[in-house]
């Protein structure tokens, strides 16, 4: 139970343009976006070289100050407040906290999940929260903050509790501000996902996924490695060795096309035009804890509309698996699947094994979630039961994600209706460029990622 609610919503926000930075990823020599130089929640926040910036330097603003452009949420002494917590990042993975209050976490991407009381929360790009926070301190202004995690750097964010009656102005030198874990400690990322419980699981109508026959499951095993295309001269990551490009033609239309041509072959052995086929497994297998140059080489395979086949009939398990960059470096990434929410049944450190780390899973109360936390040198694994249509399956930090991080789900086609004439509206009034390996977007281009990874719309498969 509690007695109000407020969205907090979460957004690294870049001082150069989208366009700016998706050329820099098509471009040879490679230039990187970097980290974002200021962070955002609710609209609110501070560049820190602006604090305390002689008045016109830095174009910083001449009323710059923590009161000023810091938001508030408004509590009253005594009452419980569910905070909606949404990360609109485009890359950075953090941690929030409150100073001095606990956090009891009831609800992940529309699943009711046992209560866990936290001291911090970590949140990646594209994920959903709810915390229950009851306002129970000495009326005044408390500061929480986000902290980067997984990175060594980035900019920190601030919102204000402040406790209804208290008029004094925000103090970021005053203040006292919340703990948040070391960014690289990838231990308590781990644990906190672990105690993520489904409340009910029963309630869900795939919920016999978790008690399926294991000989009846079909698993696939994606592990995701960077790649130099040294035909495009660009820098791409790759699932099983496949690159995504996404295309100006909706696949949906050309999936549908293919399935009810004449002398098509049945559904899911139907040859699709100007696609590759992901393996299940990856074609390559090395020590994921060691560079891939040695055992894979510095280009990955192939490149293109790049899908797995799958049936309605069938209980998928994916088990994602990370590597290490061409450089050695160890990220997180945090994967989306549209359509569909899935059963995290386990996860863990190094490569996964096959034959001993299905003997762990939680197939009692996992989670059932949406979009997926994949840890530096970890690997996750989760169940679903695909819905025909075609579904895309991407790392939701955008710029990995036009960098070809992603795949799509084509599931029994022959069983959907003809796509709308909407379906293809982008691609007829030229917001979609043909060529994805343009070196330069419109603005239009580089927002409509930003639109299909936040409204689930498949935008470029």
């Amino acid at each position: 139970m509690y007695d109000d609610e407020e969205v907090v919503f979460l957004m690294d926000w870049y001082h150069t343009g989208g366009q700016m930075r998706r050329t820099g990823l098509d471009t040879n020599p490679f230039m990187w976006i970097g980290n974002a130089q200021s962070f955002l929640i609710n609209g609110g926040g501070i560049y820190p070289p602006c604090l305390g910036a002689e008045e016109g330097s830095l174009n910083c603003a001449s009323d710059c100050s923590a009161s000023n452009y810091i938001k508030d949420i408004v509590v009253e002494e005594g009452k419980t407040y569910r905070l909606r917590l949404i990360s609109g990042a485009e890359l950075i993975g953090f941690n929030f906290a409150i100073p001095g209050h606990k956090m009891t976490i009831v609800e992940v991407e529309g699943t009711i999940v046992e209560p866990v009381v936290v001291d911090n929360l970590d949140i990646v790009p594209g994920a959903r929260f709810s915390v229950l926070v009851k306002a129970d301190q000495a009326p005044g202004n408390y500061l929480a903050t986000t902290k980067v995690r997984y990175r060594a750097s980035g900019p920190m964010g601030y919102i204000n509790l402040r406790y209804a009656g208290v008029t004094d102005e925000i103090s970021l030198e005053n203040a006292t501000l919340p703990d948040h874990p070391a960014w690289n400690d990838t231990q308590a990322g781990l644990d906190q996902q672990e105690k993520l419980l489904t409340k009910s699981p029963s309630s869900f109508n795939d919920a016999d996924v978790l008690t399926a026959d294991p000989d009846s499951i079909r698993r696939l095993v994606i592990v995701g490695t960077q790649a130099n295309d040294e035909v495009l001269g660009m820098l791409r990551w790759a699932f099983n060795n496949v690159t995504m490009h996404m295309s100006g033609e909706p696949l949906i239309t050309s999936v549908y096309e293919a399935v009810n041509a004449e002398g098509a072959k049945q559904w899911p052995d139907t040859e699709i035009p100007d696609t590759v086929v992901v393996p299940d497994k990856p074609p390559t297998t090395f020590d994921y804890l060691e560079l891939v140059q040695g055992s894979v080489g510095t280009f990955n395979g192939e490149r293109g509309r790049s899908y797995i086949a799958l049936e309605d009939t069938e209980v998928v398990e994916v088990v994602f698996q990370n590597a290490l960059t061409l450089r050695g470096v160890a990220e997180m990434h945090s994967h989306h699947l549209h359509g569909h929410s899935f059963w995290v049944v386990g996860q863990g450190f190094g490569t996964f094994d096959e034959e001993t780390d299905p003997k762990t899973y939680n197939l009692v109360n996992p989670v059932r979630r949406d979009t997926v936390t994949l840890l530096p040198k970890g690997w996750v694994a989760f169940r679903f039961r695909p819905q025909p249509g075609v579904w895309a399956f991407h790392c939701t930090q955008t710029a990995h994600l036009v960098m070809g991080m992603g795949l799509n789900f084509i599931v029994s086609p022959d069983k959907l209706d003809a796509p709308p004439p909407a379906s293809t509206s982008c691609l007829h009034n030229g917001f979609i460029p043909e060529a994805p390996s343009a070196g330069a977007w419109s603005n239009s281009g580089w927002k409509a990622v930003f639109l299909s990874v936040a409204l689930g719309v498949p935008l470029f498969v």
